[in-house]
């Protein structure tokens, strides 16, 4: 839980948190009144450190009474992550709660600190731990509690954001717990599962449509079932519909919305495994296959705070096309050609290329029967977007340069990283078949991000679009980073909540 009120410093505690930096922590009247509390023991601890107040040093130190600890934390450009960092050491100290005081690096939008504070200790507090054993649970410790402090009255704006900090954690999370369930337990029928699950909760501002093989046959998406064809499971192709908020309470009075609305569709690949199918991926390569849903499940994040807020005006869908990509004596063969929703021919010279596929007709389907202002796909397209980018940061291509513009702004605030690559349209000469209309790869062995985003590309002819290839920052197989831990991360939630919003 997170708590916040007006109280003097250093005031009482378990674990208090004293943020400062390289500019201030030599003159912080705060750090001098603590040193006197503990009679020298923090001046003592610098200089045994060496600390110079840089980001992410820091040190503990006995509290002098009033506290069990002191943790000093050197603060950079994040405060979320910084206090996901000060909660693991807390966490190490088997400490009970935590303790912090408003700070004036902090700023005075009190909502954006309060929504901060709730992300980066809720984020960092997940763990996925469905299939640990008794010993192993009982051996994890949690911080229970975060107390905030102001020597001022906190205005109310800290605690909405808090409130929305919270339910934004929320979602990342159920997103998080999707991407991290194993392939025998996350099937297609698992994701119209949470999908209804969020219909249910959201009393009645969201609606869930699902369209079995038989209805994808009868619209004509050949490229989305070639890749189902080889599983034994049904692929899925849900839409979930958020209404959008039409009326606001204002001072107890119901109000018409006086701003435009928009119609924006969030498209999710939701390749629960992906196996390359008869292009057979390398086994190691294969171990980590079960997040090739990570776009779709970060879709039903959204859409899960979307419902559980109601606080946007927008019209959002989600489409999610959910299939295995498996093999068997059905299995799409290479060199095979499927016809996709909008009649294009595809030859397919690479199995493992299936998420483009999958999209075609996802983003297709989505142009022609929602007809939105703006697509936005999510998808773990391509280890090319890693060879260029690494694991951290998300390639974005867009056929619109505002929205392109506008998104990378808000990513970039929201902290999820992102670049810019282009739209090479000269590359599309890969992408020609001498048999059908386009072929999934594009054959030179260079580009492959580029070339998978064009080919997305082929199949939007009108509307706004934004692709976004979360191959490297869908997942964290490496240690932990502030609020991303390892396994899934729930990239995009942050940012595309902040557009919609």
């Amino acid at each position: 839980m997170i708590y916040w009120q007006k109280n003097p410093f250093p005031h009482t505690g378990n674990t208090l948190v004293l943020f400062t930096d390289e500019h201030t922590y030599k003159k912080d009247p705060r750090l001098q009144q603590l040193n006197t509390l503990v009679k020298g023991k923090i001046t003592r601890k610098i200089k045994d450190h060496h600390f110079e107040g840089k980001k992410d040093e820091s040190f503990v130190a006995e509290g002098g009474g009033i506290y069990e600890y002191i943790i000093v934390y050197g603060v950079g450009e994040s405060l979320r992550n910084a206090i996901a960092n000060v909660n693991a050491i807390a966490r190490a100290l088997k400490s009970t709660s935590l303790h912090l005081f408003h700070s004036p690096f902090m700023g005075k939008d009190f909502f954006e600190i309060g929504k901060q504070v709730a992300l980066g200790f809720n984020l960092s507090n997940y763990s996925f731990d469905v299939y640990k054993g008794k010993e192993d649970l009982e051996k994890r410790h949690l911080v229970k509690d975060l107390y905030f402090y102001s020597v001022l009255e906190l205005p109310k704006e800290f605690g909405e954001g808090v409130e929305w900090g919270q339910v934004l954690s929320e979602g990342i999370s159920l997103t998080r717990n999707m991407v991290n369930e194993p392939a025998s337990h996350m099937h297609p029928e698992t994701m119209v599962a949470q999908a209804f699950a969020i219909e249910k909760a959201s009393k009645g501002s969201v609606s869930v449509q699902v369209l079995d093989r038989d209805e994808c046959q009868r619209l004509g998406m050949g490229s989305f079932l070639g890749v189902a064809q080889g599983s034994e499971r049904e692929p899925k192709f849900i839409v979930l519909k958020y209404e959008g908020r039409k009326s606001k309470v204002e001072d107890g009075t119901l109000k018409v919305e006086n701003r435009k609305s928009k119609k924006i569709c969030l498209v999710g690949k939701s390749i629960t495994f992906d196996s390359g199918g008869l292009s057979l991926k390398p086994a190691k390569s294969m171990e980590t296959m079960k997040i090739d849903m990570a776009g779709g499940a970060a879709v039903l994040g959204i859409i899960d705070i979307l419902a559980r807020t109601g606080q946007v005006i927008h019209e959002v869908w989600g489409v999610l096309p959910a299939c295995e990509n498996m093999v068997s004596g059905k299995s799409l063969r290479p060199g095979d050609i499927v016809t996709a929703l909008n009649g294009k021919t595809i030859e397919v010279l690479n199995t493992d290329a299936e998420g483009r596929l999958a999209l075609a007709d996802a983003v297709a389907y989505a142009e022609k029967y929602i007809k939105p202002d703006y697509i936005i796909d999510l998808a773990t397209l391509t280890g090319a977007c890693m060879v260029a980018l690494g694991e951290d940061i998300t390639g974005i291509f867009g056929n619109d340069e505002d929205s392109v513009k506008k998104f990378i702004e808000k990513a970039k605030k929201e902290g999820e990283e992102i670049c810019e690559l282009p739209l090479y349209k000269p590359y599309l000469t890969f992408l020609k078949s001498d048999i059908a209309d386009l072929k999934n790869i594009g054959g030179t062995g260079y580009g492959g991000a580029i070339s998978g985003a064009l080919f997305i590309g082929e199949f939007v002819k009108k509307t706004k679009w934004i692709h976004l290839d979360i191959a490297g920052p869908a997942y964290n197989s490496g240690a932990v980073k502030g609020v991303i831990g390892k396994g899934g991360t729930g990239w995009g939630i942050l940012t595309i909540m902040s557009l919609l919003t």
